[in-house]
């Protein structure tokens, strides 16, 4: 059904642009900003019904009007990356900037394709560079917040989603991922403990890293419960995380008892 209405909604943009065939006549310029939208529209509608290689070609065939319109090179850089033509799509969003180089949805888009061939750190300095021109530009602080979790950062993820949920309160996929950071930081917080009952005594073991003044295994309990309240269905895959969550700490602790009997 969603291929049906993709193509007819692309047959009736087409047909707009014959009818418009004397203004173009008349106004060349009407041509590059007008059929180059169109054929950004129709792109656009073939990417979001999935079909990624529809979406190329109406790019390459509406881009004899205006090879650099930000509209068609943003949808093509979201098909390349659909495809995962990942580097391919970094290009056209770097075109793209080279008119406007703080556009949050560009660099957003970006954003994506280098997190997904593994650029992490270059995709963060994307999202940060949207967030210096627009700071509250959801897209990217939901990015940068998962960036850095991916990264270990994960402070900085739950300051991202911080402002996401104040933003969106509504939104259970942050209170999730806020969630995550704060239960990574509990997971960090126990390697630390028993590294510290490992080197007990030790001539030269090191100080306890520095943690933030909260419990973060209640904090990540607190925003899952949040998330649950907003969408029943996430109850199974959260108490699943939270059992095995559970069984790493008493891992940790009869780990911790071993090495205090040695």
């Amino acid at each position: 059904m969603k291929v049906k209405w993709a193509v007819i909604l692309a047959l009736l943009l087409v047909g707009t642009a014959f009818f418009l065939s004397d203004r173009i006549a008349e106004e060349p310029e009407f041509l590059n900003e007008h059929v180059a939208g169109t054929g950004a529209a129709v792109a656009g509608v073939f990417l979001s019904a999935g079909h990624a290689g529809p979406a190329l070609d109406c790019v390459e065939f509406f881009a004899a009007a205006d090879p650099d319109n930000p509209d068609l090179l943003w949808v093509k850089g979201d098909a390349l990356s659909a495809a995962g033509r990942y580097e391919e799509a970094v290009v056209c969003y770097d075109t793209a900037l080279l008119n406007d180089p703080d556009d949050p949805a560009m660099l957003v888009g970006k954003a994506n394709a280098l997190s997904m061939s593994g650029e992490l750190e270059e995709a963060l300095e994307a999202c940060e560079q949207a967030l210096a021109s627009e700071p509250e530009a959801m897209a990217a602080l939901d990015k940068a917040g998962y960036l850095n979790l991916r990264l270990g950062r994960y402070l900085e993820a739950a300051d991202c989603y911080d402002t996401v949920i104040e933003a969106r309160p509504g939104d259970a996929a942050a209170w999730i991922r806020r969630g995550d950071a704060f239960m990574y930081i509990s997971l960090r917080q126990e390697e630390q403990l028993k590294e510290t009952y490992r080197t007990l005594g030790t001539p030269g073991a090191g100080a306890a890293a520095s943690f933030p003044n909260i419990d973060p295994y209640m904090e990540a309990m607190e925003c899952y419960n949040q998330a649950i309240a907003l969408d029943p269905k996430t109850a199974p895959f959260l108490a699943a995380r939270l059992v095995a969550r559970s069984e790493i700490t008493v891992k940790t602790c009869e780990e911790i008892l071993d090495n205090l009997g040695k």
